[in-house]
């Protein structure tokens, strides 16, 4: 008997090879994937940063541009330069990772530029790991060792570019990326799907951040801090000031600069009262009427601020200074304002409309040289002092607006101590400077101090 026998092959049970050109170029497309999508947030969110800076700028009705100065600075420009640079990388980024999945002629040499762009985040996380920044109100210890963890993640990435740029030089590799043999098209779905998803989100935290962070959205509330506790202090020496002041050159121009500097033009020199340096706020623009200002970047609901003030420059009786106090925006803000002829006042700005909540009253306590401006805000109350003298107000009372009859006379309401609104529960502080009939006047603040204020009961001048 005869049986038919059938050939077989036995499976050999050696190991396959590894597909090693395949899993280079699918984590090549994985890792540019990720940092296009890295940079593309980066520069979104650096240049989301800027938006306050082109905020400040406006149209009026005669065509001209105005408050563009700042956009001029060196600073701003190189930040505008570094977005359109980093959203210009991740498309480069995001192009290699689509050249990496298929076969196309010249796509190597755009997969090259990505891999030494991925190199050169090692020179990136050399700085960062030297570099020694100061972020106002971070601890030093917690902002160094999260610039090293980036640093070390940059590391760590640029060694694995390295590894591509070798392994880019190999046979096998050239072959696999001209056959398109890269990672099947379903991961790669999910992960654009990803990116888009996270780009939506990013777009939407961006939206929701900028609309807190402006108060626009919602005003997230400040603690009430406790009596005499302090807040803020500065004299204009440190180089912290110079970052969280607003200060901008020009005709209307905010700086920082040494007494010695000042050019003092008709008052009384101010050297026994200013010393080191101060903030200078010129107001140099033909327009009268107006006023200009320097704000402090930190936010404050109760306070007892005292700042000393002084005219260096302009006419005696065309002058007019003080302090901004729960500022929101350039068009939401209460303004508390003296003059070198001894005529103090309270106004409301709101939605860029002024309103006279005292109107110019006159006070022997203000003088034509040095002068200490005290605003207290506790909740819906302020008060006010000059060199330790209360202000007291004249409101409007059942009429439209504030007015005096003589001085030290009312016509509109009995003299109050204090006035009381809640329109505006919270905001930053500006040192200011105007004019009534377009002269340039230049005032200089130094000696700024802000705490948290006493209980009503056992407040003094």
């Amino acid at each position: 008997m005869i049986r038919a026998s059938r050939s077989f092959h036995r499976l050999s049970e050696a190991p396959q090879a590894v597909d090693w050109p395949g899993r280079t170029l699918r984590l090549m497309r994985w890792h540019c994937a990720l940092a296009g999508v890295i940079l593309f947030v980066a520069g979104l969110a650096l240049a989301g940063s800027l938006y306050s800076e082109f905020d400040r700028t406006g149209l009026d009705w005669s065509l001209r541009f105005e408050r563009t100065s700042r956009l001029y600075q060196s600073s701003i420009q190189i930040k505008l330069l570094l977005a359109l640079a980093l959203g210009a990388a991740s498309v480069i980024q995001f192009s290699a990772v689509r050249r990496l999945g298929r076969s196309q002629r010249g796509g190597m040499g755009v997969v090259w530029v990505a891999v030494l762009m991925l190199v050169a985040g090692g020179a990136l996380a050399w700085w960062l790991w030297n570099s020694e920044l100061d972020i106002p109100g971070a601890p030093v210890s917690l902002v160094q060792n999260g610039l090293r963890a980036v640093a070390a993640a940059l590391a760590i990435q640029a060694a694995l570019a390295v590894g591509y740029a070798i392994r880019l030089s190999s046979r096998g590799v050239r072959a696999a990326f001209a056959l398109g043999d890269a990672m099947p098209d379903s991961p790669v779905r999910r992960l654009r799907a990803a990116g888009i998803a996270l780009w939506v989100a990013v777009v939407v935290g961006l939206g929701a951040a900028l609309g807190v962070a402006t108060d626009w959205l919602f005003e997230v509330p400040i603690s009430s801090p406790e009596p005499g506790e302090l807040l803020y202090a500065t004299t204009f020496e440190a180089d912290t000031d110079l970052k969280e002041w607003d200060l901008y050159p020009g005709r209307d121009a905010a700086a920082v600069v040494a007494v010695a500097d000042l050019a003092w033009d008709g008052a009384a020199p101010g050297e026994d009262v200013l010393s080191g340096q101060v903030l200078e706020v010129v107001h140099g623009s033909p327009y009268p009427g107006e006023v200009v200002w320097s704000s402090l970047n930190r936010k404050f609901n109760d306070f007892d601020l005292r700042v000393t003030a002084q005219q260096v420059a302009g006419p005696v009786d065309q002058n007019q200074y003080g302090v901004i106090f729960r500022y929101r925006d350039e068009e939401n803000f209460y303004i508390f304002r003296i003059t070198s002829d001894r005529y103090y006042s309270l106004a409301r700005v709101k939605d860029g409309i002024e309103e006279k909540i005292s109107d110019w009253g006159v006070s022997d306590a203000i003088r034509e040289t040095a002068n200490e401006i005290r605003v207290v805000a506790r909740g819906d109350t302020f008060r006010f002092y000059v060199n330790g003298q209360a202000m007291p107000l004249c409101l409007r009372g059942d009429n439209r607006t504030s007015m005096w009859s003589e001085p030290g006379v009312c016509f509109t309401s009995d003299l109050q101590p204090e006035y009381r609104d809640d329109e505006f529960a919270q905001g930053r502080i500006a040192l200011a400077v105007g004019t009534f009939d377009g002269s340039a006047v230049t005032v200089a603040f130094d000696d700024l101090v802000i705490v948290g204020p006493e209980p009503a009961d056992s407040e003094e001048g």
